[in-house]
């Protein structure tokens, strides 16, 4: 296969809506106002960089690029047939990422139209080729112009939109009939900014003979073999015999190498390969095979596939492929009180799953760079995360970030991309399109070992069973009309068992149960409990996490301020006041006071009026608060699989769900959830008069070590404790100590674990807001200060307890904004601190 980049010197013109296809000559015509950019691009990046539009993500701009959605885009550009081969026997032309309806045409001849973002355009176009200079010329729109109130009555307009439920102009019912990105139509949580353009690579491949389509690689078994392990695996691969009428001979070689050398190799001579399609399966044996795990469980050794074909004199090889050896599967037995489990599965071993679900990077998400996706990976990893799930209302992400979660150990929930409304599933061409975008993706993605799950919808089942949506749209969905359902009910689950039945689907999330929703069987979006349910005393109590008892949290979600920096940049020019319009644009829709609420409930008097700095602190506290107790909440539950929270990464600046800002800095809350997801931890409840310590050890080797434990007050001065040892196998969850409440002042002190290991973190039991404990002050001292290189260590000693330890500045810490015992050392390295002198803060 030959390939030539089409990616570089494309330019752009816009016209109105008006101008179809047929207006290709006059678009030939203008000789001005012509835009230079490179793929892949949004129609908004070269207007930015001509001056013509401010950039949208800052103030208010948003509102004044609008106006292109209302417009059609033309994109051109000139290549040379001398670069592309024209002897060869098979020319197709791919388009990635055409967002979202197109038109394109070769030499000013049409040569089809595409109408979806998520898999490209393919064409055969050498009889569309000359001799010398070619050029293309494809035609964008948003795509949501071709829908109509009829087109959207035979969905009943079942779709949600958030200008439904607030004020605000953020939302289209029209979206669910465009496979384009549901998210920049606006949400929650950003704008409506309508994204067009060509969002992929552009290339021409060319083939002689013969073309490899597809390949597959599946591990089927893995045993033991004496003290190693030997992993059988099959290989599929999709060899194309593009001569119409003779059948030719083939050889196939599969080699399979681990850091250079060769760990099996198989060639199968002599295939007959009939015209067209040719599918051909071989098992492999990898001896002293090394296994792949999730982030904490264990390395992520990869192998190295190369598959070539040889046909006479041409030679044809799939792209050289990482590929991890792992068995996945979900275990949703019945238990014992006829819950059901939901648990993966990897290896054998058991996979408490941590992480948050993720969204695309940016409202322009062209312009997102491979730096950024390295660095987003680069910090979960940092934070403990073994999991991301990729949200069904954004795109399949590129081929990059499935690429570092191998690398990483990072498992992949992958939804297809359906979101909260009803989807056009009786329309034949929806159907084809759904049914094409489905296959290029599981054919695209299931050579990954990340990938742990394909996920059928974001919340339409819960949608769908929910008599509140019911009642307003005035539907009743059933076999006959299952408004969308039926995709991930049965079309979905067709393509993925056709495709790759070795990796595990599930129809929603959430879902299973009763309700979609149920807690006691499948996955949850916990959307009334905790800090946003509308019981005020439930969302303020963070001890109401200990009471949900669910399988596996799949969303849930805390609201919190980026820092300083990150407001000032993206307020833009606009002043920095919390009841300023342009401050309220960049808040979450969704925020009601109960944020407001929990700062003063924890750290402040009863009506103090809350400045604006005093907000970013305090506000990014709480935040951290919550995700790292109910986190713990989580993961202390022996019948909960895995805990993902809404949302790890942010498409613009705003007060919103993450714990990492749209211009890459941590917030607060970043070391609460690292805190939380640690891999060796201990967590302490208090369940009726019982205290219960559980330990947790993710890990692949067994934990042992020594401890104190017992009560004792914030001054230090009372401690009646003991010493133990507790000892965790490893990739274990257990209890290791139940005893009963003691009769002392859990206001004026607390039961604390000192673990004497300086990779476990200390604990102590959470009884009521900071507010109500009864302690002063204590210093901080620094006992240690060292340069490391770029870095500095710190090693602080808190006398008493100390409540919200930081260092201030906008440094990455091993750890920041964490609680002291008494008498507790702690060692914090602060990334590129160097000689600065540093300053140490605490809350109280």
């Amino acid at each position: 296969m030959n390939i030539t980049k089409l990616n570089k010197s494309w330019v752009l013109h816009e016209a109105p809506f008006s101008w179809d296809r047929q207006y290709l000559a006059d678009i030939n015509k203008i000789n001005e106002g012509w835009y230079k950019c490179d793929l892949p691009v949004d129609v908004r990046m070269p207007l930015i960089d001509a001056g013509v539009i401010k950039e949208p993500l800052e103030g208010d701009n948003s509102y004044e690029s609008k106006w292109m959605e209302e417009r059609s885009w033309w994109f051109q550009k000139h290549f040379s047939s001398a670069d592309i081969g024209m002897e060869n026997e098979v020319i197709e032309l791919v388009l990635e990422g055409l967002d979202t309806n197109s038109d394109i045409f070769l030499n000013d001849q049409y040569i089809g139209s595409h109408q979806n973002v998520h898999y490209p355009f393919i064409c055969e176009i050498k009889r569309f080729l000359v001799n010398g200079d070619n050029k293309l010329s494809v035609r964008l729109t948003s795509g949501l112009e071709n829908i109509s109130i009829k087109d959207l009555a035979q969905i009943d307009c079942a779709v949600t939109a958030e200008s439904d439920f607030n004020d605000s102009d953020r939302g289209d019912h029209r979206r669910t009939m465009v496979r384009r990105p549901q998210y920049n139509i606006g949400w929650d949580w950003g704008p409506r900014l309508v994204s067009v353009g060509i969002t992929g690579q552009a290339f021409v491949r060319a083939y002689n003979k013969i073309a490899i389509r597809e390949v597959g690689i599946e591990t089927k078994e893995i045993k033991k073999d004496g003290d190693g392990k030997l992993a059988l695996l099959n290989v599929m691969v999709n060899a194309e015999n593009l001569n119409i009428v003779d059948t030719v001979d083939c050889d196939l070689e599969i080699v399979i190498r681990k850091d250079g050398k060769i760990a099996a190799c198989k060639t199968i001579p002599d295939i007959l390969l009939t015209s067209g399609t040719n599918y051909i399966n071989q098992e492999m044996e990898i001896q002293e095979a090394e296994l792949w795990w999730p982030a904490g469980y264990g390395e992520q050794p990869l192998y190295q596939v190369e598959i070539t074909a040889r046909c006479a004199d041409t030679n044809e090889s799939w792209p050289v492929f990482n590929y991890g050896i792992r068995k996945i599967s979900i275990d949703t037995p019945v238990l014992e009180d006829g819950t059901r489990n939901f648990k993966f599965i990897v290896n054998g071993q058991e996979i408490f799953c941590k992480g948050a679900n993720w969204i695309p990077n940016d409202f322009i998400y062209a312009r997102v760079t491979a730096e950024k996706y390295r660095t987003l990976l680069e910090e979960a990893v940092e934070a403990n995360f073994n999991m991301i799930r990729i949200w069904g209302g954004g795109l399949y992400e590129r081929e990059l970030f499935y690429d570092l979660c191998d690398e990483k150990g990072i498992l992949v929930w992958q939804d297809f991309m359906l979101a909260c409304g009803a989807y056009p599933e009786q329309q034949a061409w929806f159907e084809n399109e759904i049914r094409s975008e489905y296959a290029y993706q599981a054919k695209r993605l299931r050579t990954h070992s990340c990938i742990a799950l394909f996920c059928g919808t974001n919340e339409n089942h819960w949608i769908f069973s929910n008599p509140e949506f019911l009642d307003r749209w005035k539907i009743k969905p059933s076999y006959q009309n299952q408004y969308g359902l039926w995709i991930p009910n049965v079309l979905s689950k067709e393509v993925v068992w056709m495709n790759c039945p070795y990796i595990p689907y599930w129809n929603s999330s959430p879902y299973g149960g009763k309700n979609a929703n149920d807690l006691d069987c499948g996955d949850a979006h916990l959307w009334s409990h905790g800090f946003v349910s509308n019981d005020i005393r439930e969302a303020l109590d963070l001890k109401s996490y200990d009471a949900i008892k669910t399988k596996f949290v799949s969303e849930y979600g805390v609201l919190g301020p980026c820092c300083l920096e990150s407001i000032k940049e993206y307020l833009g020019d606009g002043d920095l006041d919390m009841n300023g319009k342009l401050w309220k644009s960049h808040t979450n829709v969704t925020m009601k006071d109960t944020l407001g609420k929990a700062i003063v409930q924890n750290y402040l008097p009863e009506n103090h009026e809350l400045t604006e700095s005093e907000f970013i602190l305090y506000g990014g506290l709480v935040q951290g608060d919550v995700y790292e107790y109910s986190l713990e909440s989580f993961r202390f539950q022996e019948d909960c699989g895995g805990a993902l929270f809404w949302m790890y990464n942010d498409a613009w600046g705003e007060v919103g769900w993450t714990v990492i800002d749209y211009y890459l800095r941590r917030k607060i809350s970043y070391y609460g959830v690292k805190r939380a997801f640690a891999h060796k931890k201990f967590i302490i409840r208090q369940a009726d008069d019982c205290i219960l310590i559980r330990g947790i050890n993710d890990t692949k080797e067994k934990l042992r070590c020594k401890v104190k434990f017992g009560y004792v007050s914030f001054d230090g001065k009372i401690s009646d404790t003991r010493e133990m040892v507790f000892e965790v196998p490893a990739g274990s969850r257990m209890q290791v100590l139940k005893e009963k409440l003691g009769d002392y002042d859990l206001e004026c002190g607390s039961y604390m674990l000192y673990v004497y290991d300086d990779g476990i973190d200390h604990a102590m039991l959470y009884t009521c807001p900071n507010s109500r404990l009864k302690y002063a002050k204590s210093p901080v001292e620094v006992m240690e200060e060292k340069v490391i290189g770029n870095d500095k260590k710190l090693v602080l000693r808190a006398g008493g307890y100390v409540c919200g330890v930081y260092i201030a500045g906008n440094y990455k810490c091993s750890d920041n904004y964490f609680n002291m015992l008494p008498g507790e050392e702690r060692t914090i390295i602060v990334q590129d601190a160097g000689n600065t002198e540093l300053e140490i803060k605490s809350i109280r």
